[in-house]
């Protein structure tokens, strides 16, 4: 009776300590949140000391702050940004060659400026695709999403017309459609777009290589001009 009474005890006191031991996790447990300027920093740099599969090429490697302004938005909830704010957006995404040579310029033109605040929309799977093959008119292989063309509505003329390559890459044929390119930087407001700039410089070659000086303040002076504007 007295060893029942003894192993009673214990089985008490091992049930108070698992109890303890899970009210203790309960309350100390946190959920770890990862901040939209730690995810966008997170996005490009884990490209870095990487290659394109496709070309062999190195990537080119990119060094985001920390406390960078980048706030994350779908393409459905850019629409009623575009619509209805006034702000700046930056359309691209992290693996595109021309985002990469582009970003830290853009990041130091927004640090310049004070600016707090720059929507950020990963438009990689988010476009309509085109291919050359035998037509003059090229074909579609991909439907762009629904937000797209109401994000192509929404900017109009001010997009360029969509041309794609033959395999030579010497002649281009007109898709019939625009294109939002990547990276396009824009400053809105009133439902309307008041400035913007689209990919980097006219003297860069598209050869995946890194900005030389010259162009990085030719380029830094195009994204002063959209800062600016609003």
């Amino acid at each position: 009776m007295k060893n029942n009474k003894v192993l009673y005890i214990v089985i008490g006191i091992c049930g108070l300590l698992v109890i303890g031991l899970c009210i203790f996790l309960m309350v100390n447990h946190k959920e770890e949140v990862v901040s939209d300027s730690e995810k966008f920093k997170a996005d490009f740099e884990q490209y870095n000391g990487l290659t394109y599969e496709d070309t062999n090429e190195s990537v080119i490697d990119v060094n985001i702050p920390e406390d960078n302004p980048f706030i994350y938005k779908t393409g459905k909830e850019i629409v009623d940004v575009l619509e209805n704010e006034t702000a700046y957006v930056l359309f691209g995404y992290s693996s595109c060659p021309l985002t990469r040579a582009a970003i830290e310029v853009l990041i130091t033109a927004i640090e310049e400026a004070s600016v707090s605040k720059v929507y950020y929309v990963d438009i990689k799977d988010m476009r309509d695709e085109y291919v050359h093959k035998d037509s003059i008119i090229p074909e579609k292989t991909k439907n762009g999403t629904d937000a797209y063309y109401e994000i192509l509505d929404f900017f109009g003329n001010n997009l360029e017309k969509y041309y794609v390559y033959d395999e030579t890459g010497f002649y281009a044929y007109d898709t019939g459609v625009t294109r939002l390119k990547s990276p396009t930087f824009v400053a809105v407001s009133g439902g309307k777009v008041v400035s913007m700039h689209e990919e980097l410089v006219a003297s860069y070659d598209y050869s995946n290589r890194e900005l030389t000086d010259d162009e990085i303040e030719e380029l830094k002076k195009e994204y002063n001009e959209v800062l600016l504007a609003i």
